[in-house]
């Protein structure tokens, strides 16, 4: 009779105290990871938001209340170089103090920066926040929107001068008294009233822009064009006469603002052409591109369209411009290809446009169909530059593109260097294009 091994009994014994330190180890983990539950949620909320590219201002505020230290919080923000995360620590900075506290170096370096950052939505915050903190440099970085090749910051600029003293505000304004955008002749002459206490005779109103309905090209009425123009006439001759009485002041940013302005790059990414064509945005390093956010129903978006068409003509394979469709992300009212504001309810090519109206079972289009949409549309405006479909809205939220339309310049090497909402015309764009050629360092701050 053969014996019995013993060899099964001994090892189950010999297994029995390693069992009970993997039970043991698995309770102890249980228990520290419910001892230390907050710490952990605090510590992944965290990194997951900062490696979010597309945060939500909920998320991002839960963010800052669970940092213990709130101002390295709002600075990691900041230093991601994520337009979004951006945008959202420099409005949290603009709105106070951290903690009640004094602004640090490194936040003062954020907010004098900020004024002079590729994003509009940035400097917005950025010149409130050094308003709200009555900060000495205010007056240069005003002076640096008033130079700006964009319109709309120069007005943004003119906002903030507004408090500015006679004999500064006038040395200022002064060459906007012939602006190109009326709008900001103006702006500019009902300031120099304002100080001067003289009557110009000109209304903001004069200088409020229609849409035409033609062409949905937005400008002034010919009567208010030749008001402003009288204005301006005026306001010129007034101040050529008392020219001696006021020194030209040149105000530069201060050294921290320059120090702390950092690149903002551009991160890559992948989307389809209107025929499944992938393009990333890095296959046109090199070159200069402009990201174009628009839909096929919104207006400002479809009017400015034009511009863009003969920026590409005029610049060749020089620049690379990317219209990225956002007909498939759902709007605020969580509608899909713009329901009801289509160009119009059936294409000139005879193809019903089921995106423009109600489906009697009121189902959404179909990626299909926007598709559809979005290539009759491009067919019937000409556009000669590449189409991309953002369909999940990846992109758009990666640039905050859901106001429309958004523009992103990026340089050729790689870095935002314009980011801004709302149409602009030709002479715009031509004069940013010129800009980015520059260094960016001194693009920022030094404009003809």
């Amino acid at each position: 009779m053969t014996a019995t091994p013993t060899t099964t009994t001994h090892g189950a014994r010999s297994r029995l105290p390693i069992r009970l330190v993997i039970l043991f180890a698995g309770i102890a983990t249980i228990l520290m990871v419910w001892f230390y539950r907050d710490t952990l949620h605090a510590w992944v909320l965290v990194r997951g938001t900062l490696a979010n590219d597309a945060p939500t201002l909920e998320l991002f505020e839960d963010y800052l209340r669970r940092s213990p230290e709130p101002e390295m919080a709002i600075l990691d923000a900041w230093n991601t170089g994520k337009i979004v995360h951006r945008q959202f620590a420099i409005r949290q900075l603009s709105a106070g103090d951290v903690n009640g506290k004094s602004l640090s170096l490194e936040l003062e370096g954020m907010l004098l920066s900020g004024a002079l950052d590729p994003d509009m939505n940035v400097r917005e915050s950025a010149l409130q926040g050094l308003r709200r903190h009555r900060h000495s440099a205010l007056p240069a970085l005003v002076a640096a929107q008033l130079r700006d090749p964009d319109p709309e910051l120069r007005m943004l600029g003119l906002d903030h001068l507004k408090h500015a003293p006679l004999e500064l505000g006038v040395t200022q304004i002064a060459p906007l008294l012939d602006d190109p955008d009326l709008r900001v002749t103006a702006r500019a002459i009902k300031l120099l009233e304002q100080w001067s206490g003289q009557d110009f005779d000109i209304k903001l109103a004069d200088a409020v822009e229609v849409t035409d309905p033609d062409t949905g090209l937005k400008g002034l009425r010919p009567e208010g064009v030749a008001k402003v123009r009288a204005a301006s006439t005026r306001a010129q001759d007034w101040l050529s006469r008392r020219r001696s009485d006021f020194t030209p002041v040149r105000l530069e940013p201060p050294p921290l603002a320059l120090a702390s302005m950092q690149p903002v790059p551009a991160s890559d990414f992948v989307l389809p052409t209107l025929d499944g064509r992938k393009v990333r945005l890095s296959d046109f390093r090199g070159q200069a591109v402009l990201i174009n956010f628009w839909t096929t129903w919104c207006t400002a978006c479809l009017a400015e369209i034009p511009a863009l068409i003969e920026l590409q003509k005029r610049h060749g394979e020089k620049l690379a411009i990317l219209g990225v469709s956002l007909d498939y992300a759902p709007d605020s009212h969580g509608h899909i290809g713009g329901r009801g504001a289509g160009l119009s309810d059936r294409a000139d090519d005879g193809h019903e446009d089921h995106a423009g109206h109600d489906h009697e079972d009121h189902d959404a289009p179909s990626l299909k169909e926007i598709r559809a949409k979005v290539s009759r549309t491009a067919k019937k405006l000409g556009i000669n530059f590449t189409v991309l479909m953002d369909e999940s809205n990846e992109v758009g939220g990666r640039f905050n593109g859901g106001e429309l339309p958004t523009t992103v310049l990026v340089d050729p090497q790689g870095n935002v260097r314009r980011r801004f909402v709302g149409a602009r015309a030709l002479p715009v764009f031509e004069a940013m294009l010129a800009e980015i050629a520059q260094p960016q360092l001194s693009s920022a701050v030094s404009h003809p």
